[in-house]
């Protein structure tokens, strides 16, 4: 019966046939009932936010609390509108759909394209993914819409079609044009083609699908199939051999799509390269749902539930989730996650945003209301339940395309990378050997890397930090000199070892302490080391080798309601289900500045931190150690 569904909702999406939303969910599952009350609880909040009968420029546009402003990407709305007006029958959704498309028309070009920003960034590659949110919209509800609104969309729709295929800089894998090009965009624009081609019946906007969807193939890797090129020089391979890859843009919108395309293309060869880099992808989700995104080229827009400007991964991966049961596993999770970080109705962008006094962009929303929404609109399907693979304390896992290791030892699971490949922006993630996330069953998240500078690489999709202290999120050791950061995060030549020697793994680094250009604080290079032991119950790090001026961070994920209590030698933080416990055995420990409420809240990917320093004891110079037990 399963496969008899999957089936019948090929067919439809192959042949344009119809069936209505709430045909989809008659026989819905608790996932799909879960799923809905959430895209419900969003979307009636994001219609108080839109503008009526204040001025005619802004009638049906979404305010940011935020950014206190309009996001040009805001019509992506119009399926998760759309689908809640055909499910519930509710006038105010068609209503607000409808307004919401009006609106648009202010980042509408002449070309076909719509603009990301009004007069914030007239970047128009972004029409793929309004395209694709128009393209669902029209058709799975067209058939709500008056004939004179259908017919408006469908002719923006099909001038979106025309704008891709006149701009072969979104597409092309060259990079030709005027900017260098994600590969999230090329990926993406095989569905939109497609299924723009295949709605108005435009056969050469299939053909250049087809032809973009070739040369895709060329961007995974072996042996894991890894998507690759969010990032520069994406055909040259780093001196460790890596590839700029980012999990989030990968499972958030490029894969997704690609599968979308495959299946609606009969593209099997395509479809088994997505389903086999899905898996892979989903190696990195952690037992709570989340996605370990702390090593990506771009985790600058990582949230910890997922991307800040990416759509989700669920109907993408609920797609074939006929044949790999996990894929609906990891969709329940990841809706947990989703719904802990809700409040007031609005997705916050940091897990402790509401904590510290930051506001949710509405972009986070809207976003991923798509992607519910996308999920949504497919047949349920009961399937078996299926762990995760990091449910597993498997041991060690090496990913040699990122250079990065996954650690599963008792309830802990860790993520240590060298990865090498830089983004366009230096400074965007951690390398050098760092324990990028540390996660445990009982105090969730302890450590969560951040980028290395905070710096607001893409201003409209990110928020503005408005507290008085900021630090680095990644554990590391650093040389602060004229206010200028050396640490091991930027270290492009670190040397890393592992061992397993009776249960325990263990790696050794050497790395240099040097800023993002790759300058030394002094005229030679400051050579030092780390030292980490991953064992079922407890996790220790060392650090040798320190000048006098270095010292170990230790950036604690705590929020502000939990319970600290710190002494040189030991710190405790009190979880809802767990005590962390950080033990100095060499050396002392000391806090640095924080706000008021002790904390110091990194925007991306939003946690909040106890910033603990530990410094060489006089007795023993240049060397610390740290043990970290969760019990």
């Amino acid at each position: 019966m399963k496969r008899i569904a999957f089936i019948f909702l090929f067919f439809c999406l192959i042949s344009g046939g119809y069936v209505s939303a709430a045909e989809r969910n008659d026989a819905g599952t608790e996932l799909q009932d879960e799923s809905f009350a959430l895209l419900q609880e969003w979307m009636d909040r994001l219609l108080d936010f839109q503008c009526e009968n204040v001025h005619p420029a802004l009638d049906g546009g979404l305010l940011c609390p935020a950014c206190a402003r309009m996001h040009g990407r805001i019509g992506d709305a119009v399926l998760p509108l759309m689908y809640l007006a055909d499910r519930t029958g509710d006038e105010k959704y068609l209503s607000g759909a409808k307004r919401l498309m009006g609106w648009m028309e202010n980042v509408h070009r002449p070309d076909g394209s719509w603009m990301n920003d009004v007069n914030v960034s007239d970047w128009n590659g972004t029409t793929v993914f309004a395209a694709i949110a128009l393209y669902e919209a029209l058709h799975y509800h067209g058939h709500l819409l008056d004939e004179a609104t259908r017919r408006a969309w469908e002719e923006d729709l099909r001038n979106a079609g025309h704008f891709m295929m006149k701009n072969p800089f979104i597409y092309s894998r060259k990079r030709e044009g005027m900017r260098n090009m994600n590969v999230n965009y090329s990926a993406s624009a095989t569905y939109a083609l497609y299924a723009i081609g295949t709605y108005c019946q435009v056969p050469e906007f299939c053909e250049k699908a087809r032809e973009i969807a070739a040369d895709v193939k060329a961007y995974f890797t072996r042996p894991n199939a890894f998507l690759f090129g969010e990032g520069p020089n994406i055909w040259s391979a780093t001196a460790h051999g890596c590839y700029p890859v980012d999990l989030l843009y990968n499972v958030e919108e490029s894969l997704p799509n690609l599968a979308y395309y495959a299946r609606m293309a009969g593209d099997e060869d395509m479809l088994n390269l997505v389903e086999k880099s899905m898996r892979t992808h989903l190696e990195f989700m952690l037992p709570d749902g989340a996605w370990d995104n702390s090593w990506g080229t771009r985790s600058f827009k990582w949230t910890y539930w997922g991307g800040r400007t990416s759509d989700g991964f669920m109907g993408g991966y609920y797609a074939l989730a006929a044949r790999n049961p996990e894929f609906a596993e990891a969709i329940a999770r990841n809706l947990e996650v989703l719904k802990s970080a809700t409040a007031d109705g609005l997705l916050y962008g940091g897990m402790h945003y509401r904590a510290t006094g930051m506001w949710p962009c509405i972009h986070h929303t809207f976003g991923h209301a798509k992607a519910l929404a996308s999920f949504l609109e497919q047949e349920a399907v009961e399937l078996p339940e299926k762990a995760l693979p990091r449910d597993a304390a498997y041991g060690m896992r090496f990913f040699e395309e990122i250079r990065t290791w996954l650690l599963a030892c008792g309830d802990w699971r860790g993520t240590l990378t060298g990865y090498d490949s830089e983004y366009k922006v230096k400074g965007t993630h951690p390398m050098g050997g760092v324990l990028s996330m540390l996660w445990n069953r009982k105090t969730g998240p302890v450590f969560a890397s951040t980028m290395n500078t905070y710096r607001m690489i893409e201003s409209p999709n990110m928020q503005l930090h408005n507290r008085k202290y900021l630090t680095n999120g990644s554990p590391r050791v650093e040389w602060m000199k004229e206010g200028k950061a050396y640490t091991n995060l930027d270290d492009l030549e670190a040397e890393i070892t592992c061992v397993e020697k009776d249960g325990v793994y263990i790696f050794d680094v050497k790395c240099h302490l040097v800023d993002a250009e790759q300058h030394s604080p002094l005229e030679t290079s400051v050579a030092v080391s780390l030292h980490y032991e991953f064992s079922d119950s407890e996790i220790v790090i060392e650090a040798a080798g320190l000048p006098a001026e270095a010292s170990l961070i230790l950036p604690v994920i705590a929020s502000p309601q939990e319970k600290v209590v710190f002494s040189p030698q030991q710190m405790t933080v009190e979880k809802e289900k767990g005590r962390l416990s950080v033990l100095c055995q060499e050396g002392a420990m000391s806090l640095l500045p924080a706000d008021a409420d002790g904390r110091v809240i990194n925007p991306v990917p939003g946690f909040a931190f106890v910033p603990v320093q530990v410094k060489n004891n006089e007795g023993h110079p240049q060397k610390v150690r740290v043990k970290i037990k969760a019990d």
